[in-house]
């Protein structure tokens, strides 16, 4: 399993011009084989900041997923964004561990 975890900070407005993009990325994502979960958030604290969560299968299914073109579709909407800061990284999830519910 692979987690990969992340924000993107956004000039102010920015991320209301992207809602149909945003939305049409998760829906394609979560719709291909090999992913378990793909979700943005907007940060509470500040409404400029995306959160992202993702699971995959594996490496394959998150090169496969880095490839597709509703990705490249998503990255050049992106592009007509002002992005003041991003990380996103990923960790092998190989030892998972239950801390609340199922």
């Amino acid at each position: 399993m692979i987690l990969v975890q992340g924000h993107i900070k956004f000039a102010d407005g920015d991320i209301e011009k992207l809602q149909d993009a945003m939305k049409a990325q998760l829906e394609a994502t979560n719709a291909e084989d090999g992913c378990e979960l793909y979700a943005f958030s907007r940060d509470v604290v500040d409404p400029t900041v995306i959160r992202i969560s993702e699971r995959w299968r594996d490496g394959a299914a998150l090169a496969a997923h880095a490839a597709s073109p509703h990705m490249k579709t998503f990255n050049k909407a992106m592009g007509g964004a002002t992005i003041q800061d991003i990380s996103i990284k990923s960790w092998d999830g190989a030892n998972e561990k239950t801390l609340m519910g199922k």
